[in-house]
């Protein structure tokens, strides 16, 4: 159509031109020189009618039936705050500190199952009911323990007390003090072995102390052998009772010493056997009955409590009631999702993103979820690239208190990176294109639009960059440029 249009011009230029220079050539001498103008003007109109309509129309006025219909909507440019963005896929995913498979530690069996996929629980609830035993010999083993511990500690004290009544004897030994009296005050004290030496130790040595106080009066008629012998007596007894009283401080000091480190050995072997017990049961118990009968107590013994180490809502259920577990078998899987995380990986073309800040707030949308969006903050990015996805793994933490999320959710994760500054914007329908370039329409009257070509940036959101074609303050057509496009392509082909 359009050739056809330049071809038919051309002609009409021709045929113009070739009846003006005949007219002047077959004109009368007395033709007069305006009709010579004339002929020139509309010489010239028709070269410049000619040449107009190659250019591109860039005017649409659009009657105020078809702005109707148009709905066409008018906004000032201005200046928005705007950084570059970059979206990527990622998952909605459990929050690795709150999420946990509760295994089971042996082999059993299940009593009773308590829960279901869905339900809430709280923290120490139990979940289940199981019968192990190993838990049953490790419980056995605790009482063991503990009676092992009684039995240290009655020991310690009877040592620590018997010790402090020995030293006390011997102190009052080598204070002389009469032995009537002696055992008159330790009569009812615990001594052990020790005191039985120490008394009869002392009382030889009183024995022979008391015969070489005779020596005064009879010294005349006893023989001088039997003085010394007397005086050697006393010597050698008071030398046996500071060896006994040596000997039995000794002795009591060691067996209260021992009596001490087995004590503490067997705390720590209860201690041992208690964490055994709670490893298996996966919580710490205080106490085991021990106040049944054999069969009641044995059952009590290997029966397990299964436990909930957190709140949070129970995921999965992986057994039933009478079915056997063995060791290491999931059983439940418990998550607490308030919280949960969203993972993507950032490939090459994402790479300036690397550098986000830790605790950046990041926008997070879902097409299960539309017209919703959700802010997110950076958790950590990954300091490796995977060689078989060749990207880096980002991680954000998020809130669910209201439960919208779901792990395994497909999501869309927008990142923004580089400097906060004002840029020139307009909202995305603004922005129009044919041709491989971009367009806007400014309203220059109520019914008379321009196009004007531009050159985008940074798309953020609704809103879009123009980096050149636009001022501050130009009245944009935000809504029914495509109608307008359409006018102006339309006029074009005419």
């Amino acid at each position: 159509m359009k050739t056809r249009s330049l071809m038919i011009a051309g002609a009409i230029t021709l045929v113009c031109a070739g009846g003006s220079v005949w007219a002047l050539k077959h004109s009368p001498k007395g033709a007069t020189s305006e009709q010579n103008v004339v002929n020139s003007e509309s010489l010239k109109r028709t070269k410049t009618e000619g040449a107009n309509d190659d250019a591109p129309k860039t005017v649409v006025v659009l009657p105020a039936a078809k702005r109707s219909a148009a709905k066409i909507h008018v906004e000032s440019v201005q200046s928005r705050t705007m950084s570059p963005t970059v979206v990527v896929p990622g998952r909605v995913q459990y929050d690795d500190t709150r999420h946990i498979e509760i295994k089971a530690a042996t082999d059993c069996v299940l009593m009773k199952v308590l829960v279901k996929p869905g339900d809430t629980v709280q923290a120490g609830q139990v979940v289940a009911v199981l019968t192990s035993p190993e838990v049953g010999t490790a419980r056995a083993n605790l009482i063991q323990r503990q009676m092992d511990l009684k039995l240290a500690e009655r020991s310690a004290d009877w040592e620590r007390e018997t010790c402090d009544n020995v030293l006390q004897l011997v102190k009052e030994i080598e204070g002389r003090k009469p032995l009537k009296q002696l055992r008159s005050e330790f009569d009812s004290r615990k001594l052990g072995e020790a005191g039985s030496s120490l008394v009869t130790a002392y009382a030889r040595w009183e024995l022979a102390q008391s015969a070489v106080a005779g020596l005064d009066r009879s010294s005349a008629v006893l023989p001088e052998r039997t003085v010394r012998e007397r005086l050697n007596e006393v010597e050698a007894a008071q030398a046996s009772m500071k060896a006994v009283c040596e000997q039995s401080s000794f002795e009591s000091r060691r067996r209260t010493d021992t009596a001490q480190f087995a004590l503490e050995d067997a705390r720590r072997r209860v201690e041992i056997a208690r964490q055994n017990v709670a490893m298996l049961l996966g919580y710490r118990e205080d106490a085991v009955n021990t106040g049944a009968e054999e069969g009641d107590q044995q059952r009590i013994l290997s029966q397990v409590e299964c436990r909930a180490p957190f709140a949070g809502t129970i995921e999965r259920k992986v057994f039933s009631a009478s079915e056997r577990a063995k060791q290491g078998d999931t059983m439940f899987v418990l998550a607490d999702t308030r919280q949960l995380w969203i993972a993507a990986d950032l490939r090459e073309r994402e790479w300036s993103m690397l550098n986000i800040a830790p605790e950046s707030e990041l926008i997070v949308e879902s097409p299960a979820l539309p017209n919703q969006k959700f802010a997110a903050k950076l958790y950590y990015i990954g300091r490796e690239v995977s060689q078989e996805s060749n990207a880096v793994p980002l991680v954000a933490t998020i809130d669910n208190s209201k439960g919208l999320l779901r792990p395994g959710l497909f999501v869309r994760i927008t990142l923004a990176n580089g400097e906060h500054k004002p840029r020139l914007a307009v909202p995305s329908s603004a922005v129009v294109e044919h041709d491989q370039k971009k367009f806007v329409f400014i309203g220059e009257s109520e019914d008379t639009f321009r196009r004007v070509d531009v050159t985008t940036g940074l798309e953020q959101g609704e809103m879009v960059e123009i980096t050149h074609g636009l001022e501050s303050g130009m009245q944009v057509v935000t809504r029914g440029g495509f109608i307008l496009k359409s006018e102006l392509l339309l006029e074009s082909e005419e």
